[in-house]
């Protein structure tokens, strides 16, 4: 499964630079699991998804605990961390790895006419051969995909192979 997380460019830029390892957010999805593709769309002025990761672990915490993480991995500075935050006793860490920033990035014109995707406010689930498309278009290796022999499907090559390992 993939997810489209909308992020601000300054975030991206320390994503794909390997200084920023987990992403923050006042709420997630129970489905989002390990595994899981990250599909980083950078928000104004980019307005475009850049780039991928592969989600390794998502974890509630209370914001104290929570802002020891996002000082050394979170890319982000305490008064903008508790701005964020303000308000709740608990956030999310998503942590990430294998961060790699696309070729050619899908503008979000090309997000709603090719794929009938709209610009989420935070996160979105997409399908997978909608995922499969958007690496394409980024230029990164989908993989190909077949059945095994348990009933699951098995990719061999790019991001789809990463997010099932």
């Amino acid at each position: 499964m993939a997810y489209i997380f909308s992020i601000k460019p300054e975030y991206c830029a320390q994503i794909f630079d390997g200084l920023k390892t987990v992403e923050l957010r006042r709420r997630v999805s129970p489905r989002i699991s390990v595994g899981s593709l990250m599909l980083v769309y950078e928000t104004m002025p980019t307005k475009a998804i850049t780039g991928v990761a592969v989600i390794t672990s998502v974890n509630a915490m209370p914001l104290h605990s929570l802002w020891s993480v996002a000082e050394r991995e979170g890319g982000i500075l305490r008064d903008a961390f508790f701005s964020y935050f303000d308000g709740l006793e608990d956030g999310f860490a998503i942590s990430i790895r294998s961060a790699t920033k696309f070729p050619v990035p899908v503008p979000l014109s090309a997000m709603m006419e090719k794929y009938e995707l709209q610009a989420p406010q935070s996160y979105r689930e997409i399908p997978d051969h909608v995922t499969a498309a958007l690496l394409r278009h980024g230029q990164i290796s989908a993989g190909h995909q077949h059945s095994d022999p348990s009933g699951g499907c098995k990719s061999h090559t790019g991001f789809l192979r990463l997010a099932a390992a």
